[in-house]
């Protein structure tokens, strides 16, 4: 019997030993307990301080938030105080402190000012001797502060500032002082006096005990507490303010001479007064966090060196954080025991059918492939059975495929429509070369083994060395590569064919060669083909711009004799009706003009052929010249026409001066074309980014909604009607739509139908840096020496009445509109008394009547200037009064008014400027109409003419005489105006000549070219007498320009 329970004892322990031995499900059961628990055990102790940590930033940032907004107000205090103060010292009230302020005024104010705020202690008004003259306490008056170190300051720093929190000594009062110089009026840098304010410390002290630091009031759990940058207590609850208060006896003005305790620790006073955040801290047993809000981040208070730091106690902001711990811990025993529980199940799981399949792979390596395996279960395990026995049966299947796959593999390479080849280098020799060979080559594959070796006869000569090249390339680098070569088919042609060569390495070595050979004949054929297209395309743009450029010269040339003819034909005493046929001709002449260069251009935007040259220019002047141009037909249809710039459009911008002067000039000759009566104004600003504005209004016809986003396509009007009516091509506002897209910009419209059309755009351009504009400038002229004037206009010109209306609003002027001269005569004494009128501008021809009434007043002390505004198209009198042409531009408005330019805008007497000699021109052009129309202008203007046939005679003509200017065509026989003008340069050696380009030729670039040649300025063709006339006055001397101004009509 004791020999049975031996036995039954050593089987236990063998049972025993069997179960503590390492097996896979052993060792798998601690790895997943320990991968399980470890987890848990760090992230619950990260959990558990990063609740703490978010606890305390979500603290630290509440009461970040609430001293960002304590300071704010103290900021805002202090900034509505300084804005006060400021705004008291510059009312004109103050200016008597620089007499002493005898009447009291500005004590009195003081006075109210201090009862009526109520936190000042002191408001006083110092003179540049350093005397209170003023102050809200009269007893104040007449305290020397001369040698006071704030007063030498601000003496010497002209700027206002803040003082420190101090008692102050001379005046009394606890609190900041605002110290605000107070200049002279129209003398900003002449001081008259100082104004100086003390804010009321107990102001800071109630806004700083008002903070809600903690969830009750403030106490020992949480305080606010305002420190300078020294670490004194400016301001803090009476249990800190008060407790064990010692004073700086250095400094017997700080009243309150407590330091804090964190000067201590010169690194934390460093961050409480410089950097805003929260920091968690000790302070002996006690742990604190600090809130701190410096005032360098606010505007007013910066320069102070004032920290607001609001304390609160973090064991009390954390009484929450034991609770988590305690639920945590509870948490983590549970998932403890419930992941030990599952880890042991899944281990025996993992256990159990390892070693099944360790048994059978035994069987496996002894031969035995006909031994199957499965598992009873759907995992990876399972899935692992499975894999192995299906291997075990596609062995031997795997093998015949193999088989299969090679006789696949040649099939497949005799399908493919090239040429495959593979070749060993030592010793040389191609081991495979399969494919399709007859249908690439021509020859078989037998065939082309025996020709190998006289390749050379089967390869273009040409590319014999790239074949050479490519091989040993391939060889040499050990790199792929392929090579395009001509080879001879067994047909007799050449055929293009594409090798591409793969090196075989082994180890280090190149040891064979393989490829294939692809026919590309006809690829390479289709791509010589598209290039002869491409050089046909390029040839034909090319053959199109110069037809552009020969139409453009063909067609202007005629048309500028026509058109000159008829404009000489005009001024030869003709009827009434004479000259309205002949203004009828003119007019469909520029017309057809017109369309010529529309559509060129409208060829080339869509081409994309058009050119932009961006330049810096004056805009203002590129407005006024665009309004000038349209000007005197649409006065002549009695419209008024006027361009207002509002004072945020600077003086220059780079833009494409000639593209936007072609969109500006489209759109003001489509509004006087479409308006039969009213005005068109022009109206400029630049919006944010630099975008130029522009909106040209009219009062024309309108224009129905539904016909609207239709006008910008090509040969769209507003209907079949308009077209009749008004006539045109409707590629206008096409062009100007896309040559502001070219540019980057945009343009609409608004309209209402028998109302008006406003046409709008928007334009980037570039603004150089370190503009004044002219608003700036003329309101400061005017400020100085016309304050308090103002402008009147007589007459019905409303887009003029617009323009000066504005500029005046601009400059600070009044201004003030009369339509009609009767009621002016009626009550003329009223109307001249009435305001402080310098200037009357008087838009009509003046009456007797009125002249005689307006006479008497002209030889007062201050009696207004009489300006005559007068339209080109019509006559005046002789009355010797100043004038200016409308439409004009603010500068030219602003110049009139500040007396600039005045001997321009009084009539000249003619028998005077008559008699100053004109200097002879010479007129180069090789058709004789261009030449007796440019002689016929420049005769009525005053000048002798000699001519030129062509660029070699002009050369000559230049050497035998004295000429003041010369009109060179640009394209003429012998020698042409750009090789006439170098050579003319030559010969005058330096000495000022000036030519001026007369071309036909309309294309982009012509103005540059002409100027790169030498001329100096540039017209194009038709000539028109009043641009002629422009361009001689601008090379003239200003008596000569005068002479020619003045020359009466023929």
């Amino acid at each position: 019997m004791q020999q049975g329970s031996l036995i039954k004892l050593n089987m236990d322990r063998r049972k025993a030993r069997f179960k503590l031995a390492p097996t896979i499900q052993n060792k798998l059961l601690a790895v997943m307990l320990i991968v399980a628990l470890a987890p848990i055990v760090v992230f619950g102790t990260l959990a558990y301080f990063k609740s703490r940590e978010t606890i305390i930033n979500q603290v630290g940032e509440r009461l970040q938030a609430t001293s960002l907004l304590a300071m704010s107000q103290i900021d805002r205090t202090f900034g509505f105080s300084q804005e006060n103060i400021r705004s008291w010292a510059a009312l004109d009230v103050m200016q008597a402190v620089e007499r002493g302020d005898p009447e009291g005024v500005v004590s009195e104010m003081l006075f109210d000012y201090q009862q009526a705020y109520g936190v000042y202690n002191t408001l006083v008004a110092v003179d540049v001797d350093g005397v209170v003259v003023a102050a809200g306490d009269t007893e104040l008056i007449g305290i020397s502060l001369r040698d006071v170190a704030w007063f030498e300051r601000v003496m010497k720093e002209k700027s206002a500032f803040l003082l420190p929190l101090r008692l102050d000594p001379e005046l009394g009062g606890y609190g900041v002082s605002i110290v605000v110089p107070i200049f002279r009026k129209y003398q900003p840098d002449k001081m008259v006096g100082v104004l100086k304010a003390s804010l009321d410390w107990r102001e800071l002290l109630l806004q700083v005990n008002a903070i809600n630091v903690g969830p009750e009031q403030q106490g020992d759990s949480g305080y606010a507490v305002l420190i300078d940058a020294d670490g004194y207590i400016l301001a803090a609850p009476d249990f800190i303010l008060f407790d064990d208060m010692d004073y700086d006896v250095d400094d017997p003005t700080r009243v309150y001479g407590r330091r804090w305790w964190v000067v201590d620790n010169p690194m934390l006073l460093d961050r409480l007064l410089n950097r805003p955040g929260h920091r968690y801290i000790r302070k002996g047993e006690q742990e604190l966090l600090l809130v701190n809000m410096p005032a360098a981040e606010f505007k007013y208070i910066r320069n102070t060196g004032w920290s607001l730091v609001l304390v609160r106690d973090a064991n009390d902001a954390l009484k929450d954080i034991a609770f988590i711990r305690e639920r945590a811990v509870m948490i983590g025993l549970v998932a403890a025991l419930l992941i030990g529980l599952v880890a042991y199940v899944m281990s025996h799981q993992i256990g159990a059918p390892i070693a099944r399949l360790s048994a059978w792979a035994e069987e496996l390596s002894k031969g035995n492939l006909g031994r199957r395996i499965s598992l009873r279960s759907n995992d990876e395990l399972a899935q692992l059975a499975n894999a192995l026995d299906h291997m075990r049966g596609n062995l031997k299947k795997n093998l015949d495929e193999l088989f299969e796959s090679k006789e696949r593999y040649q099939s497949i390479i005799g399908s493919i429509d090239c040429v495959v080849w593979e070749a060993q280098l030592n010793p040389t020799k191609v081991t495979l070369l399969s494919g399709q060979v007859k249908h690439v080559l021509g020859y078989s594959a037998e065939e082309l083994l025996r020709e190998l070796p006289q390749w050379r006869r089967h390869i273009l000569q040409d590319h014999h060395q790239l074949v050479v090249d490519a091989f040993r390339y391939a060889t040499r680098e050990a790199s792929d590569t392929y090579v395009e070569f001509k080879v001879r088919h067994s047909n007799g042609e050449w055929v293009w064919v594409k090798a591409l060569v793969s090196v075989v390495i082994e180890g280090l070595n190149v040891v064979g060669l393989r490829g294939v050979v692809v026919d590309i004949d006809e690829i390479v054929k289709a791509s010589e083909e598209m290039k002869e297209a491409r050089d046909l395309a390029v040839k034909t743009a090319e053959d199109k711009s110069r037809f552009m450029s020969i139409v453009s010269h063909e067609i202007r040339t005629p048309m500028h004799g026509m058109l000159g003819m008829l404009d000489v034909f005009n001024d030869a005493g003709l009827t009434d009706e004479q000259r309205e046929m002949l203004d009828l001709a003119k007019r469909s002449g520029r017309n057809l003009l017109s369309l010529v260069d529309d559509v060129m251009d409208f060829s080339r935007l869509e081409s994309g052929e058009m050119e932009f040259h961006f330049e810096e220019v004056n805009i203002h002047e590129l407005f006024n010249s665009s309004v000038n141009l349209v000007a005197v037909d649409a006065y002549r249809r009695g419209l008024d026409l006027g361009m207002v710039a509002e004072a945020s459009l600077p003086q220059r911008v780079v833009v494409d001066a000639t593209k936007l002067r072609q969109v500006l000039t489209s759109l003001l000759s489509n509004a006087a074309k479409f308006t039969e009566h009213g005005s068109i104004m022009l109206w400029a600003e630049m919006l944010p980014d630099d975008r130029l504005y522009v909106e040209i209004k009219d009062t024309g016809v309108g224009i129905a909604a539904e016909r609207q986003g239709d006008l910008f396509k090509p040969f769209v009007q507003e209907d079949v009607s308009s077209t009749r009516k008004f006539g045109g091509s409707g590629l206008g506002l096409a062009l100007c739509d896309g040559l502001l897209k070219a540019m980057g910009g945009s343009i609409g419209v608004r309209s209402i139908k028998e109302v008006g059309s406003s046409f709008f755009f928007e334009l980037p351009v570039q603004v150089p840096a370190g503009q004044t504009s002219l608003a700036t400038r003329v309101t400061l002229e005017f400020a100085k020496h016309y304050s308090n004037s103002a402008v009147l206009l007589i007459g019905d010109l409303p887009a003029t009445q617009m323009v000066m209306q504005m500029a005046c609003q601009q400059w600070g002027l009044d201004f003030h509109w009369e339509a009609k001269e009767s009621r002016v005569i009626r009550q003329l004494d009223e109307v001249l008394h009435s305001r402080n009128y310098r200037w009357i501008f008087i838009a009509q021809e003046i009456s007797d009547r009125f002249w005689e009434r307006l006479n008497p007043y002209l030889n007062e002390a201050n009696a207004p200037k009489i300006i005559q505004l007068r339209v080109p198209t019509e006559r005046y009198g002789q009355r010797p009064l100043p004038h200016l042409y409308v439409p004009f531009s603010q500068r030219q408005f602003a110049d009139c008014l500040l007396g600039r330019g005045e001997e321009q805008a009084h009539a000249t007497s003619p028998g005077v400027s008559q008699n100053v000699p004109l200097p002879k021109v010479l007129v180069v052009d090789d058709n004789e109409v261009n030449r007796r129309v440019a002689c016929g202008y420049l005769r009525k203007l005053g000048f002798s003419c000699d001519i030129a046939e062509d660029g070699l005679q002009a050369l000559e003509a230049v050497k035998e005489h004295h000429y003041g200017l010369v009109f060179m065509d640009c394209q003429m026989p012998v020698m042409d105006g750009y090789e006439a003008t170098r050579a003319i340069r030559d010969v005058l050696d330096g000495k000022a000549l000036p030519i001026i380009a007369v071309t036909a030729n309309a294309m982009e670039g012509d103005r540059e070219k002409c100027l790169q040649a030498g001329m100096d300025d540039y017209l194009a063709k038709p000539l028109r007498k009043d641009s002629l006339q422009q361009v001689v006055m601008h090379w003239l001397s200003p008596q000569q320009a005068q002479a020619v101004a003045n020359r009466p009509s023929a």
